[in-house]
């Protein structure tokens, strides 16, 4: 595994911690917008549930992908975006579903796996991080172009390092030097995938550190 796919692997990680902690909360916060509507106690009682129920089915997938039961988990992804397709755990499932997926070379099979889960991403944080992903899923399957417009407008580091890997596959050099050296603006110098994009550049006959020092 690459260091780059090691990095938004560890990534991903962080995101599904973070939401198994605080998934009810963004339920919550979902909540007071509703709650002068009326029924407020019912509703929150089964939204709260519904989050565990999907924290419960999204725990049950991790277990299965760690004892390399990739069937059953592909069970629980469905069951998790068919019937909880409100919470986060949804996403989280499609990412993870793509993950194996791509491990196991079938680059279309992720795409659409990946489309779909963005659909449901509510929350930004999340939307964005599945779109950097579905991008790389784009690339890997050989639609760069489609890789390279769903990132327009996207000003993070790792989503320009995926938008310079679509202009390197489309030929368009000179843009993918510029998209990684926009990256690497973004990105902290202890981050591995930094390196990696040095590393890029450097196959590109750039050395951005001594471009640095001309500066």
């Amino acid at each position: 595994m690459s260091m780059e796919l090691m990095d938004e692997h560890e990534q991903g990680e962080r995101v599904r911690a973070w939401l198994r902690e605080n998934g009810a909360s963004i339920v919550t916060g979902i909540a007071i917008g509703i709650a002068a509507i009326g029924g407020w106690q019912w509703w929150n009682a089964k939204e709260r549930n519904r989050a565990l129920e999907a924290s419960s089915q999204f725990v049950a997938m991790t277990s299965a992908v760690e004892g390399g039961d990739r069937e059953l988990a592909a069970k629980v992804a469905e069951v998790l975006s068919a019937e909880y397709e409100r919470t986060p755990y949804a996403v989280l499932a499609g990412l993870t579903q793509a993950e194996l997926q791509l491990e196991a070379g079938e680059t279309q099979a992720a795409v659409e796996t990946l489309a779909a889960a963005r659909a449901q991403a509510a929350d930004p944080l999340l939307a964005d991080f599945t779109a950097v992903r579905l991008a790389r899923a784009q690339i890997a399957a050989g639609n760069p172009q489609a890789a390279l417009e769903l990132l327009e407008g996207f000003k993070r580091g790792t989503a320009l390092n995926a938008r310079g890997d679509a202009l390197l596959a489309l030929g368009r050099n000179d843009e993918a030097v510029a998209a990684y050296k926009a990256a690497l603006e973004d990105m902290d110098e202890t981050l591995p995938t930094r390196r990696l994009v040095e590393l890029k550049l450097l196959d590109l006959g750039v050395n951005n550190e001594e471009d640095e020092a001309q500066g």
